[in-house]
């Protein structure tokens, strides 16, 4: 569509997409020539399930005190200590006035808190 000349707004509207995603897509296939997820930055997150953790702890019953002195549990927790700061956030196009009824109020800045890290040997 847009290689026929058509506006990223009215790309948009055909789609049902924002004007943003699609220009932010026809950016990403002006410059690669796909549309390939980029790899993450840092190492990949782990979770642990909590039934893989019961059933590897089970499978070790039979261990001595010794053997379980080697093992370290871990956990992290972050608290907030403040709300949100309530400001209003709109996306718009340049030129395009206010219109209160797409405003979305949410929480995007950082707040303070606390990260709290513990461990069980």
């Amino acid at each position: 569509m847009m290689k026929a000349g058509w506006s990223a707004r009215r790309v948009a509207r055909q789609l049902g997409l924002s004007d943003c995603i699609v220009r932010w897509c026809w950016n990403q296939w002006i410059r690669e020539m796909s549309f390939t997820r980029r790899p993450g930055s840092g190492r990949p997150r782990q979770t642990s399930c909590p039934k893989k953790t019961a059933t590897s702890c089970r499978a070790r019953g039979d261990w001595t005190a010794t053997e379980w002195n080697e093992i370290l549990f871990s956990d992290e927790s972050r608290f907030n200590l403040r709300s949100d700061d309530n400001r209003v956030r709109v996306w718009r196009l340049r030129g395009e006035s206010l219109n209160l009824v797409f405003a979305l109020q949410r929480h995007t800045a950082p707040t303070e808190g606390v990260m709290v890290w513990g461990t069980i040997a």
